[in-house]
């Protein structure tokens, strides 16, 4: 038996940074939520689940708008015509929301209580569904605590908006810990908020956050969508994800140190973007690209008009939306004109050590202290059983010297 776990599809949430991208571009991302959730649905039915749950976070806070919300029950009505049930426990941003309150939604749908935990049983598919939603936006006690014993000889499914012991970026709603989830000894934990895919636990009782169904912007990449679980006798739940994201957002970073000139650069970007597009898997990408190293072109980056238009030919061209270009390279240090000198000094010296073993070793004497110092601690050799006086030893540790000073002092020379 399959369900599907999705959580904080934010349904047309105003996704940010939008005017930087062109109208064309804005257009087709302000309804990514929406194509998001049918892709959803359609998830629900290609993988023959037999219920989905929504951990929180529908919406987008007070929206008065219900075209929102009617859109969102269009969708459920399909998954109503089929029979399949759908349970869902408002999340933070849901509980400012007048939409939430009002909808009169399709007998499939349930909304798990917000003033306690409560419990849905479906009895035809051998489940049941415990959890709590948001009465507030400002929800700062442990819910879990209070949510009830599983029941016996049936799957056992928990749902809980959260950010667990804390996730950057995410306000620190319902906490709770990973041991206070596994102690219910439920059979999956369907959790929300926080909007990167991660397991909190594992094993026989697993604990996901699915992360959101469509990224809204720069810092919300790669893949997003749902997770389908899979429920066997005899074994734990099997969590897969599947994408179902519209657009997605990238960070693509080229280093430009070695790059030679500003065609270079460009080539750099183009290929990288290309890359980029092709993993998103026909999906409408759009890129944040930075340019990080030294170069002795950093004054030549920091000329955005010129870069800017190249880069709006080099978006066309591969078919991604590039939000913004970030510089953030400098100039490289400069060479030090006594480093190859030193260099030169420091290799004939110690040719001449290499050809005089007994005046190398005489050296090492006077130096005795320091060197058993630095080799205290050391995990190859003792400072107690260096022998000093012994020309192999002598001989390896001006190799190490030599090998360590001409490598600092190359650096010194670029």
């Amino acid at each position: 038996m399959k369900i599907v776990h999705a959580a904080d599809i934010h349904l047309d949430s105003p996704l940010r940074g939008l005017s930087r991208l062109g109208d064309e571009a804005a257009r087709a991302l302000r309804g990514a939520t929406r194509e998001a959730l049918v892709n959803l649905v359609q998830l629900v039915q290609a993988e023959d689940a037999r219920l989905l749950v929504i951990a929180g976070d529908l919406y987008d806070g007070d929206w008065n708008d219900y075209a929102t919300g009617a859109f969102f029950v269009r969708q459920m009505d399909e998954l109503n015509d089929l029979g399949i049930p759908v349970v869902i426990a408002s999340g933070n941003h849901d509980a400012e929301s007048q939409i939430t309150r009002a909808l009169r939604l399709p007998p499939n749908v349930t909304m798990l209580p917000v003033e306690r935990p409560g419990s849905e049983v479906l009895e035809d598919l051998g489940i049941v569904v415990h959890g709590q939603g948001y009465p507030t936006r400002d929800l700062t006690e442990n819910l879990v605590a209070a949510y009830p014993g599983r029941i016996a000889s049936l799957v056992n499914i928990g749902i809980l908006h959260t950010a667990v012991a804390g996730a950057e970026g995410h306000a620190l709603y319902a906490p709770c810990s990973p041991h206070d989830l596994q102690m219910l000894k439920y059979d999956y934990f369907a959790l929300g908020h926080v909007h990167q895919r991660q397991a909190v636990a594992e094993g026989e009782h697993p604990a996901w956050f699915s992360g959101n169904l469509q990224g809204r912007h720069a810092r919300e990449t790669g893949p997003k969508g749902a997770l389908v679980v899979e429920f066997e006798p005899g074994r734990p739940a099997q969590v897969d994800f599947r994408a179902l994201d519209v657009a997605r957002w990238e960070q693509v970073s080229v280093d430009v140190t070695d790059l030679s000139d500003t065609d270079a650069i460009l080539d750099a970007i183009e290929s990288s973007l290309r890359t980029t597009v092709g993993a998103a898997e026909g999906r409408r990408t759009v890129a944040r690209i930075r340019l990080v190293g030294a170069s002795h072109l950093a004054a030549r980056l920091q000329e955005t008009e010129w870069l800017d238009a190249e880069v709006d030919h080099i978006q066309d061209r591969v078919g991604a939306v590039v939000e913004t270009v970030k510089v953030h390279v400098v100039a490289p240090s400069a060479p030090d004109p006594e480093a190859a000198l030193l260099r030169a000094a420091m290799a004939s010296a110690a040719d001449r050590l290499r050809e005089t073993p007994v005046e190398l070793t005489d050296l090492l004497k006077t130096l005795d202290r320091e060197i058993r110092d630095i080799a205290k601690g050391a995990s190859t050799s003792s400072a107690d059983s260096l022998d000093l006086t012994d020309e192999a030893v002598a001989l390896r540790l001006l190799a190490n010297a030599q090998s360590a000073l001409d490598a600092r002092l190359a650096g010194l020379e670029n």
